[in-house]
C-alpha cells in the first residue's frame, strides 16, 4: 500500500485559512458588544479578530499551496478544533476569566456541548463575569490606555470603567455553537475554493455518523446545501421566538443554541426564565427537528415529502422519545397535573435526547427512574448527520441488528443473513466500523469516568452520580449532568485538571473519537 508523509507546509496553509475565516466570524459579537456599549467586549473581540487574522497570514507565509490530501484533511479536523477553541477562548481571558475556564467554556461552545463555568447572574437574570475579575482584566487596562490617550480628543471619547453586562460575550457564546453545530469546518469546506480530495474528507471526517453519504456530485455543494437549510430553519425558529414573545437578542441566541443542539442560554435560568409554554413547544420542536439528519431536511423540502417518516433511523428516534416520555411522566416524580407532565417530560427528553441540554425543571430532583431516563439518553444521541453528540440512534439500531443476526446464526450456522436498515443492505464494513466506534466510546467513557474520580476525589461534592453524568455529558456533547454539574449548578467547581479532562473529552466526542485518536497513530506521521 502506498503510503506519504503529511505535508506539514500544506496543513498550515489550510489552518490559515480557518484563522482567516474566524477572524471575520469574530467581529460579529464585536458588533454586538458596541451595540450594548460593552467598551471591554469591543476591545476584546477587536483584539482577538487582530490576532486571529495576523496568526493567520503568517502561517500563509509558511505553508505550501500544494493540493491537500487526506492527512492534512484529517489534521485539519481534529486540530482545527482545538486551534479555534483556543482562539475562541481569548474573548474570555481577554475578559478576566483564567486560561482553564476560557477554553472550557470556548470548548463547551464550539463542540455543542453547553456545559459551562458562570455562576453568577447580573439584575434582569442575563450570565455576568464576576466584577473584580473584570476590573483586573486586560481588556479593562486596555480600555483605561485608552481613556488617556484620547482624554483631548472630544470626538474619540471612550467610555471609561469595565462593563457591567456582557451581551457581545453571551452572544459568542450561543453563535459559536452554531458555527459549531453544522460544523466550522463545514462551513470551511462551502466557502473555501480549492481542496479537492480533502474537501471530500473533511466532509467525512466532520459530519457524525457512520452514513457520509453526499446527495450532491460535488461535497463543496453538499456542505452549502446543508449550511442553506440550517439557516433556514435558524431564521424560522427566530421569527417564531419573536412572535411568541421572546426578546429579540435573547430569540438570537436560543435559536442558534437550539438548532445547534448546544444549549447555551444569555438567561441564568435557562428557558424556565421565560415562563411560557409557547416558547417551550417552539424549542422543543426545533430541538426535535436539528436532532434529525439535515439530508433528509433537505430532500423533504426539494423533491421527497416523505424523506423523514420513511427512514428507519427518524422512526426509531421519534419512538424512542415517545418511549423515554412516558416512562418519565409515569415514573419520573414530576410534580403538576397531566399536561404539565407531559411539557415537563417531553422538553426535558427531546432537549437531552438531541445533547442540546436545554431545562424548564430542576431534573437533578427528579426520581431514580427519571434520572436514569435522561442519563441512557445522554448515551444515545439523536440521528446521525444531525448536529447532535453521542453514539447515535443508527449505531443503536445496526448494534440490535447485529446482535439479532448473531442469535438466528446460533440457530442456524450455515444460514447467510445480512443486516438491512429499511430496503438497504448494510456493507460488512459499515457494521464492523460501528461496532468499534461503540466499543471505543464506552471504553474511553469508563477510562475518563476513572481519571475524574481520581481527580475529585478530594472534593465531597462531586460524588459517583455527579463524576459518571460530568463525563457522559461532555462526551456525548450535552451539557448538564446531576448533583454538582446539574441544571441548577454548572462546573466552576471541577479542579482544574477535572475541567481539562473533560475538555478532552468534549473534543473527542465531537470528533466522534477516530477522528480524534487517528492523531495518535504512529503510522500518521510516517512516511
Amino acid at each position: 500500500m502506498r503510503q506519504y508523509q503529511m505535508k506539514i507546509r500544506v496543513f498550515l496553509w489550510l489552518l490559515a485559512q480557518l484563522l482567516k475565516l474566524l477572524s471575520v466570524l469574530l467581529l460579529l459579537p464585536g458588533a454586538v458588544a458596541a451595540i450594548y456599549g460593552e467598551t471591554g467586549g469591543v476591545i476584546a473581540f477587536a483584539a482577538t479578530s487582530s490576532f486571529s487574522l495576523a496568526t493567520g497570514m503568517l502561517l500563509g507565509r509558511l505553508s505550501s499551496e500544494e493540493d491537500p490530501g487526506l492527512k492534512e484533511a484529517f489534521a485539519l479536523v481534529a486540530l482545527g478544533w482545538l486551534v479555534a477553541a483556543f482562539f475562541g477562548a481569548l474573548p474570555y481571558l481577554l475578559l478576566g476569566m483564567n486560561l482553564v475556564d476560557g477554553l472550557f467554556e470556548s470548548m463547551s461552545a464550539f463542540t455543542t456541548t453547553g456545559s459551562s463555568i458562570f455562576t453568577e447572574t447580573d439584575q434582569l437574570g442575563y450570565w455576568t463575569i464576576n466584577q473584580s475579575l473584570v476590573e483586573s482584566s486586560l481588556a479593562t487596562d486596555i480600555q483605561f490606555q485608552l481613556v488617556r490617550m484620547t482624554a483631548d480628543l472630544t470626538p474619540f471619547r471612550i467610555r471609561a470603567g469595565p462593563d457591567d453586562s456582557f451581551m457581545g460575550l453571551l452572544f459568542w457564546r450561543s453563535f459559536a455553537q452554531w458555527l459549531g453545530g453544522m460544523g466550522i469546518i463545514l462551513l470551511f469546506v462551502a466557502i473555501l475554493p480549492r481542496l479537492g480530495v480533502a474537501g471530500r474528507q473533511l466532509y467525512r471526517a466532520e459530519v457524525p455518523g457512520p452514513d457520509k453519504g453526499s446527495f450532491k456530485p460535488r461535497i463543496k455543494q453538499t456542505a452549502r446545501m446543508l449550511w442553506m437549510v440550517y439557516i433556514l430553519l435558524t431564521i424560522v425558529e427566530i421569527v417564531l421566538l419573536l412572535l411568541a414573545g421572546m426578546p429579540l437578542f435573547d430569540s438570537l441566541c436560543h435559536a442558534f443554541s437550539s438548532m445547534a443542539t448546544g444549549g447555551f442560554s444569555p438567561q441564568g435560568l435557562s428557558i424556565m426564565a421565560y415562563h411560557s409554554w409557547m416558547i417551550d413547544a417552539i424549542i422543543t420542536l426545533f430541538c426535535f427537528l436539528a436532532g434529525a439528519n439535515f439530508a433528509l431536511h433537505y430532500r423533504m423540502l426539494t423533491s421527497e415529502r416523505k424523506a423523514l417518516i420513511s427512514d428507519l433511523e427518524f422512526r426509531a428516534y421519534a419512538l424512542i422519545i415517545l418511549v423515554a416520555t412516558s416512562i418519565i411522566i409515569l415514573w419520573g416524580g414530576l410534580e403538576g397535573d397531566i399536561w404539565r407532565k407531559i411539557q415537563l417530560a417531553g422538553f426535558q427528553v427531546v432537549t437531552i435526547m438531541t445533547t442540546t441540554g436545554f431545562a424548564t425543571d430542576n431534573f437533578d430532583l427528579w426520581a431514580p427512574a427519571g434520572k436514569i431516563t435522561l442519563l441512557l439518553l445522554m448515551v444515545i444521541g439523536a440521528c446521525a448527520g444531525s448536529t447532535a453528540g453521542a453514539i447515535k440512534v443508527v449505531r443503536l439500531v445496526l448494534i440490535l441488528k447485529s446482535a439479532y443476526r448473531e442469535l438466528i446464526r446460533a440457530i442456524h450456522p450455515k444460514a447467510v443473513l445480512s443486516v438491512r436498515l429499511g430496503e438497504v443492505v448494510v456493507k460488512e464494513e459499515v457494521l464492523r466500523a460501528s461496532n468499534i466506534f461503540v466499543s471505543t466510546y464506552l471504553l474511553i467513557f469508563a477510562l475518563a469516568t476513572l481519571l475524574l474520580a481520581i481527580i475529585c476525589s478530594g472534593d465531597p461534592g462531586m460524588d459517583m452520580e455527579g463524576i459518571l453524568s460530568a463525563v457522559a455529558t461532555t462526551l456525548g456533547n450535552v451539557g448538564p449532568g446531576f448533583g454538582m454539574v446539574g441544571p441548577a449548578n454548572s462546573f466552576a467547581q471541577i479542579h482544574p485538571a477535572g475541567k481539562m479532562l473533560l475538555f478532552l473529552c468534549m473534543w473527542i466526542g465531537r470528533l466522534e473519537v477516530v477522528t480524534a485518536l487517528v492523531l495518535l497513530v504512529p503510522e500518521f506521521w510516517k512516511k
